[in-house]
């Protein structure tokens, strides 16, 4: 902001401008000609091509590794209302389009028009990300905006991301605003769950892998054996087990497994845990000739870089050619990635190879992707992030 309050501008370089026009909502450091002296980090600015005309405006961090968010192609005015009116508009896209379930994401950053914010809502409690330096230079709004618009009793702050390192930020946990309990409560179909505000991963729960776990519960028949890799705290595994099947879940957390455990008995069903290195455990468990039904193998980021896709590929087909062998004939096979540089056709390769060497053929039965309340906009290919295929192994 100059010092009379008028906003300060960047300049997009001439092969910038029509991808950041077309709604791009991301500025790299290649992409900016010029700037204003005196931008502080988080600043709103004015966003301008080189004739001078204004496309719209954004935050911008001169040191961030990503200096330019856009929020908006036109010149709102960026205060309480524009916020309110964001948090509205995210609000009404997702009505009537999750089932089931007293959670769900409010607000998906980007593919929301609120680049940095991340935002889930479980029963009456939200947590909220906050991940750039202009959101952290409108947190007070942004904070008001969801209280207003949501009417969530209490909310906690999960705001320690490396990407706000990246930013130049600290790290910020705790509380928001209300009374947040020690355990979030919330429901998924007929589970009931938990979760520790200040311990659990990321925002809580992994809310996007909801479809696909009804997905592979309704596959599952009672008294097979189903396998969970890298279960965290074993959402598949628990609707497994409702379904009547007898999990066994891989991870090398611990305290992800006791929670398990802990909400197994609370649900009044039994999963089997294992501790350990994935790989290692499943060769384990084929040295015991276990035998499953159905199984997930659901790994979390192995690609930041595109450079880690090689790497990320191998323990794909590692991973799934263990969990073909010990599949039954007709058994199916979730593999799942969260990684946006991971592509379909990724783990198309991954599982094809983990084919040939567990020596079995398998149909691809379905490709599925995030859930509706984590939406992806055309013109954000990174808002397109959760990939998964559905193989069916062969007699």
């Amino acid at each position: 902001m100059t010092k009379a309050g008028k906003l300060s501008s960047v300049t997009l370089k001439p092969g910038a401008v029509r991808r950041i026009a077309g709604r791009y909502p991301f500025g790299h450091t290649g992409d900016i000609q010029d700037a204003d002296a005196g931008i502080t980090p988080g600043d709103v600015v004015e966003v301008r091509t080189p004739d001078g005309p204004g496309i719209g405006r954004g935050y911008f961090n001169p040191q961030g590794a990503t200096p330019l968010r856009m929020l908006t192609w036109g010149r709102e005015d960026i205060d309480l209302k524009f916020y309110r009116a964001r948090v509205r508009s995210a609000l009404a896209r997702r009505e009537g389009r999750i089932t089931g379930t007293d959670a769900l994401r409010v607000l998906h950053a980007e593919a929301d028009g609120m680049p940095g914010v991340v935002a889930d809502r479980f029963g009456d409690v939200l947590s909220v990300q906050f991940r750039n330096a202009g959101v952290e230079r409108h947190r007070d709004l942004i904070v008001r905006a969801l209280r207003e618009e949501t009417g969530a009793a209490s909310a906690f702050e999960r705001s320690d991301t490396g990407e706000r390192r990246r930013e130049g930020l600290a790290l910020r946990t705790g509380v928001l605003w209300g009374d947040v309990p020690e355990r979030v409560t919330f429901f998924e179909d007929d589970l009931n769950l938990h979760f520790a505000p200040m311990d659990a991963q990321k925002t809580g729960f992994f809310l996007d892998q909801r479809d696909n776990r009804r997905l592979m519960r309704s596959l599952v028949q009672p008294g097979e054996g189903f396998l969970d890799v890298y279960s965290y705290t074993g959402g598949f595994s628990l609707h497994a087990a409702r379904a009547g099947a007898k999990p066994v879940a891989l991870d090398k957390d611990q305290v992800a497994l006791g929670v398990l455990e802990r909400e197994a008995r609370e649900n009044g069903v039994s999963v089997g845990v294992r501790w350990g290195d994935a790989l290692e455990t499943l060769t384990a468990l084929e040295r015991e000739k276990r035998v499953f039904g159905a199984a997930v193998l659901d790994p979390p980021t192995l690609a930041k870089r595109k450079d880690d896709v090689p790497r990320a590929k191998r323990i794909f087909t590692d991973g799934a050619t263990r969990a073909l062998r010990m599949l039954k004939p007709g058994g199916h096979l979730l593999i799942s990635t969260c990684a946006h540089y991971i592509r379909v056709d990724d783990l198309l390769d991954a599982a094809r190879v983990a084919a040939g060497e567990a020596n079995c053929g398998a149909e691809v039965v379905a490709v599925t992707y995030q859930p509706a309340d984590h939406p992806h906009l055309l013109s954000v290919p990174e808002s397109l992030y959760l990939k998964s295929i559905l193989l069916r192994k062969e007699a």
